[in-house]
């Protein structure tokens, strides 16, 4: 006969179902039930975490009770679903379930030991006792969980306690930029197939075409304006402004805004490129009919050994004064507020802009002072004896790179290249590396404050230090997980890098 472990009065506790079984939490541990939200997936976790997401502004992880249990299959997913949201130690952690069956309280008289001949698939380290309900004349066992086991707490405690002292990977990167004087870096972008670009530090954001609101009585390259974060910005036609006939927009277009004399202003390409390290003795002159000083264009990049020309835009120049200061006027009087004046230089220091791209169906983003270019999936060099995330070797103008395949390296299925795929040049620890994504989204700026730690559940489930944080934008339901790329390889993998690039 089982032994009684406490004898508990008025045990309140939350009942629910996996698979045949009913399980208890005590009610204290429990912050609330909700039902099955959008997750955000998390490479290289353990089978039993579902991955993060978005509790009201807060990163949360969610946690297959199933398969943590041991369980062979995971959680059946239904309309009956749903999470239990437990705090321990100060953060919140989710429990998917099968269905909530009650929360109620009972009097009972004792809290039976786990029986050893009970449910022999449940590691019993999760199971503190058994509670013996009385319900409809028959008496129902509801095992009763230890949360600290479940979620690991001495885990938990050790990654918190180790979060204190780990640096902010936004200030890691910052420390590791070392900055190249002779090369200057751009984003690419075309209108029609003609190829602009814009130095980076001049570029605010890059984003995908919003919904604009034509302003009548405005010039033919004045598209309307739209508002982004509270602040109004008028959207121009570059196709109109430079004589060049406009399609239409698509799935491909952006818009990249720019700052002229403290005034947003966005004009729209067909789509963007790529982001280019370019170094001065590849930068040049324009021809003599651009070379006066209210030119648009400042300069031409000549790339791949002079077949490539690309117009690198003086954006102060894409509208003169009295079209920017008419342009102020329309936003001041649709109801918003253009002028950066209220933004000083430390409040600027504050923000960072990332790379998104795309792995799988999630979004990832690396800061942007670590990428140097991105390019086209083409010419790869097989190398035979390498890691398997090693996808091989391109040679950019002359250097080695090694390519690396991101779904392999974060364990996900292969996807055949297609036209989205693309290369992300990265700075790691003084190599360059590619990195193969399925597709690049946006340049975009962000608030070092936008960036959460990675939940401590999470950091302590499996080594993912790799994931430097989470960028949690609420207002659109839209988590990024941030890549500390130099820790996403271990040192002796580094070396294999090293003497691929020697070879």
């Amino acid at each position: 006969m089982a032994s009684a472990v406490e004898s508990p009065q008025d045990s309140i506790y939350v009942s629910f179902r996996l698979g045949q079984e009913t399980y208890g939490i005590g009610i204290d541990d429990v912050k609330q039930i909700i039902r099955l939200p959008h997750i955000t997936r998390v490479p290289k976790m353990p089978p039993y975490v579902v991955g993060m997401s978005n509790l009201r502004g807060e990163v949360i992880p969610l946690t297959d009770l199933s398969l943590r249990l041991g369980y062979a299959h995971p959680c059946e997913n239904t309309d009956d679903t749903r999470v239990i949201v437990v705090e321990k130690e100060g953060t919140l952690n989710g429990f998917v379930v099968e269905s909530v069956s009650e929360v109620k309280s009972t009097e009972v008289h004792q809290l039976d030991a786990f029986p050893e001949m009970l449910n022999a698939e449940v590691d019993k380290r999760y199971v503190k006792g058994i509670m013996k309900v009385n319900q409809g004349g028959s008496v129902i066992l509801v095992q009763i969980l230890n949360t600290d086991e479940v979620i690991d707490i001495s885990a938990l405690k050790a990654q918190i306690e180790k979060q204190g002292f780990r640096r902010n990977t936004v200030e890691r990167a910052e420390e590791a930029a070392a900055a190249n004087m002779r090369v200057k870096r751009f984003i690419s972008f075309n209108i029609t197939t003609q190829e602009y670009a814009v130095e980076i530090h001049r570029i605010n954001e890059i984003i995908w075409m919003p919904e604009v609101t034509a302003i009548p009585g405005l010039p033919d390259y004045v598209m309307g304006i739209f508002s982004l974060r509270g602040k109004v910005i008028p959207l121009l036609s570059l196709h109109d402004k430079f004589g060049k006939r406009h399609n239409g927009h698509n799935e491909n277009s952006r818009v990249i805004i720019v700052d002229i004399n403290n005034v947003l202003v966005a004009f729209a390409a067909d789509k963007v490129n790529a982001v280019l390290s370019v170094d001065e003795s590849l930068i040049e002159e324009p021809p003599k009919s651009f070379s006066d000083e209210e030119s648009e264009i400042s300069a031409v990049l000549k790339l791949d050994k002079g077949e490539r020309l690309v117009m690198a835009l003086e954006t102060k120049n894409i509208v003169n004064k009295t079209e920017l200061e008419a342009l102020s006027r329309v936003a001041d009087q649709s109801g918003g507020n253009l002028t950066m004046a209220d933004l000083n230089t430390s409040a600027k220091d504050e923000e960072k802009q990332i790379v998104t791209f795309r792995i799988e169906n999630e979004q990832y983003g690396i800061l942007i002072e670590k990428v140097q270019e991105i390019n086209r999936y083409t010419n790869v060099t097989k190398v035979p004896k390498t890691p398997k995330f090693v996808e091989g070797i391109i040679n950019l103008r002359g250097e080695v790179i090694p390519l690396i395949d991101l779904r392999s390296r974060f364990d996900l299925n292969a996807k055949e290249r297609d036209e989205f795929t693309r290369v992300i040049i990265v700075n790691l620890k003084n190599m360059k590396v590619g990195f193969v994504v399925d597709e690049v989204d946006e340049v975009l700026r962000i608030k070092k404050d936008d960036i959460e730690p990675v939940p401590p559940v999470l950091s302590a489930t499996v080594s993912s230090e790799f994931i430097g944080g989470v960028v949690n934008i609420t207002s659109k339901q839209r988590m990024i997980l941030l890549l500390n790329i130099e820790d996403l390889f271990s040192r002796s993998e580094m070396t294999k890098l090293e003497k691929m690039k020697q070879e």
